[in-house]
């Protein structure tokens, strides 16, 4: 089909040391692999194992397990892998993100499942529990002053805010470092650092107050507040140093940082802070920056795209590896002189052609728990053991699902019309003979300011499964690949935006093997935005159209759904999309339904805060206006997308059903 891989992708590279599989004692069931072919629902049940952190000491291993539509914590030994304890909230509730504090305790943040949201919501509570299941307790939140049942625990103060774990102290197995961040309509009101025990929930004394509104506090390894970056009202970065003496933030002028400015993490010696920042330049670079002297030092620079991803150090105060994606992922170890960086290097070696992510180390070194995956892929968590030079296989995720029938996506960029080179993945059926032509799905990523990765993505999988080719563009405003690429997008959604998802669509069409007559356009969020407007734009290239979770009418985003509530809404959108309204009108799909030739399949959640239901509901009355056939697939409960198994079951079932309508 005249597309060449750029380099060649086992299925699986043969390990240069032992690998032996396992089933853990708490999990039951036995997965068949049969070559049954997998349908639309299979493809859309969730992720089974995720989040795997090993315990300081290296003795226990904690993972979260996916059952019936909930997350629960559960805890093994990590020599024999029996099961010791675990945390399950119940209905309404479920296990967050968490880590270990120490070797006996470990913090989590509750979840909860709301009736107006289709996937649950962190509130901000934290919850404290022992290894093996007991002493469980909800240390911060509204709840943190209700006494434990069955205990005889000293009620707590109830906080009306949204904790952030900021320093996990190390150094301390009875506190962390928090901040406490009060309930606001807009995220207005400033956030404060305290301490916070985990084994009483006793919140100290303010130890500083945030200098902005959405705040991230930057420390040392003690826990002394060094920097802070936040947001103002005008969507500006602001940036301050902490002076401890007269507890004072000092501004650090705007001049001295670009507007990529991140700070990371601060050295052990407390003296270097490792940054990202674009200053005077297109793509985001790593540094490191002496904070009294501010010299700094160039660590790692690509000029064609933005870093993806740093590897850290188990203690998170140095930063060795980068990842980068202009096509396929890349890894670069900068920085070879530790022993972890070693282990590093030696683990991307081993499972080339994957993407690896190191999930958690004992504090030893010895103990690595990685997870690996890649296009056809959805992961696999390891465990490493250093000292024996092994690997323990801990589970898969989608075993179900015969590897065969996943499809191979090639990345790719071509030249549009005004000479900017866009990049994109093209995913081919394994199904179909590869010399015969197949029908095209061109899948529009959300943001715009997202990106699509070589990466495991369950829709097109499932689009590709049914015998379709997908294709995955990374048009103007798209993340990654610098400034001015990004900033492409401002004031252009319906004009440069759309002809790049065009252009690149008749580009894989004149490769080659693809049906030109039966091509659809897919996306959700901004990619049903896209979706529609590229539509009406070439009505004669796209034969049919689904569109989930859209914005249709680009004026109504300055009234309605949550982007102008928040503190720098307004002035987001207006550097986003300007304040011409006959723009605004021209580049709105809902004042253009005359043009559509297409079908159209619409779906939306009712209770959707990000994309009102108020869109879906003005495309349609234009729909019906101008006598157009569509037809619906909407939740009342479903937020902005479709997150539980059953919800993106249904929608799955729906868009295979009308895409095989419209090409047969």
């Amino acid at each position: 089909m005249n597309f060449t891989p750029l380099k060649s992708h086992p299925t699986f590279c043969r390990l240069s040391v032992s690998v032996f599989s396992f089933i853990l004692s708490i999990i039951a069931g036995v997965f068949s692999t049969a070559a049954v072919a997998a349908t639309p629902s299979d493809f859309a049940q969730s992720f089974e194992y995720h989040d795997v952190e090993i315990s300081p000491d290296g003795k226990h291993l904690a993972l979260v397990i996916k059952d019936q539509g909930k997350r629960k914590l559960a805890v093994v030994t990590a020599d024999d892998f029996s099961s010791v304890g675990g945390a399950d909230f119940g209905s309404r509730q479920e296990v967050g993100q968490y880590f270990w504090a120490n070797n006996e305790r470990l913090v989590i943040a509750i979840n909860y499942f709301l009736p107006w949201e289709d996937s649950p919501i962190s509130t901000g509570e934290l919850y404290a529990i022992d290894y093996n299941g007991k002493r469980g307790e909800i240390i911060y939140g509204q709840r943190a002053g209700e006494q434990t049942v069955g205990t005889n625990l000293q009620t707590k103060k109830s906080v009306d805010g949204v904790a952030e774990v900021i320093n996990r102290l190390d150094h301390d197995d009875n506190d962390i470092l928090i901040a406490s961040y009060p309930f606001s309509r807009d995220g207005s009101r400033v956030p404060a650092v305290h301490r916070l025990n985990i084994d009483n929930g006793r919140m100290s004394s303010m130890l500083a107050g945030g200098p902005v509104p959405f705040t991230k506090f930057i420390t040392d390894k003690k826990g002394n507040i060094r920097l802070a970056v936040g947001i103002n009202s005008d969507d500006e970065k602001r940036a301050f140093r902490f002076v401890e003496d007269g507890m004072k933030w000092i501004e650090i002028p705007r001049d001295q940082f670009g507007r990529g400015y991140n700070p990371l993490t601060i050295d052990e010696s407390g003296e270097f802070l490792y940054f990202i920042d674009n200053k005077d330049q297109d793509t985001k670079g790593l540094y490191k920056q002496h904070i009294e002297t501010g010299k700094k030092e160039t660590l790692f620079l690509n000029e064609q795209v933005d870093i993806t991803s740093l590897v850290f150090s188990y203690d998170d105060t140095e930063i060795y590896a980068v990842r980068t994606d202009a096509g396929y992922p890349l890894y670069t170890v900068f920085d070879k002189s530790s022993e972890e960086a070693r282990v590093y290097e030696f683990l991307i070696n081993t499972f080339k052609g994957y993407q690896v992510d190191i999930t958690s180390s004992s504090d030893d070194g010895n103990l690595w728990s990685i997870y690996v995956s890649n296009d056809q892929q959805a992961g696999s968590f390891y465990l490493y053991d250093k000292s024996e030079n092994k690997f323990r296989l801990l589970f898969s995720n989608f075993p179900s699902i015969p590897k065969e029938q996943f499809s191979e996506s090639i990345p790719f960029t071509f030249k549009a019309s005004d000479g900017i080179e866009i990049p994109g993945y093209i995913t081919y059926p394994t199904s179909v003979d590869p010399n015969k032509n197949v029908p095209l799905i061109t899948l529009v990523h959300g943001g715009p300011f997202a990106r699509d990765y070589w990466s495991f993505d369950r829709e097109v999988q499932m689009l590709t499964a049914q015998g379709y080719a997908v294709l995955r563009l990374n048009f103007r405003g798209s993340s990654g690949y610098g400034l001015a690429y990004g900033d492409a997008s401002e004031q252009n959604w319906g004009t440069r935006v759309q002809q790049d998802i065009i252009e690149g669509t008749e580009w894989v069409i004149q490769q080659g093997g693809i049906q030109q007559d039966k091509v659809c356009i897919m996306g959700a969020s901004f990619g049903a935005y896209s979706a529609v407007m590229s539509a009406t734009i070439k009505p004669d290239l796209f034969k049919c159209v689904i569109a989930n979770a859209g914005v249709y009418d680009l004026e109504m985003m300055f009234n309605e759904g949550d982007i102008p509530r928040i503190l720098y809404g307004k002035a987001f959108l207006e550097n986003e999309l300007g304040t011409d309204l006959s723009v605004l009108r021209a580049q709105s799909p809902v004042n253009h339904v005359s043009k559509l030739k297409a079908p159209l399949l619409l779906a939306h959640g009712e209770e959707d805060e990000r994309a009102p239901f108020k869109h879906a509901e003005a495309l349609m009355a234009q729909l019906d206006k101008h006598n157009k056939p569509y037809q619906t697939f909407f939740r009342g409960t479903a937020g902005h997308g479709f997150f539980d198994d059953k919800s993106r079951s249904e929608y799955f079932e729906e868009v295979a059903g009308f895409l095989q309508k419209q090409f047969n």
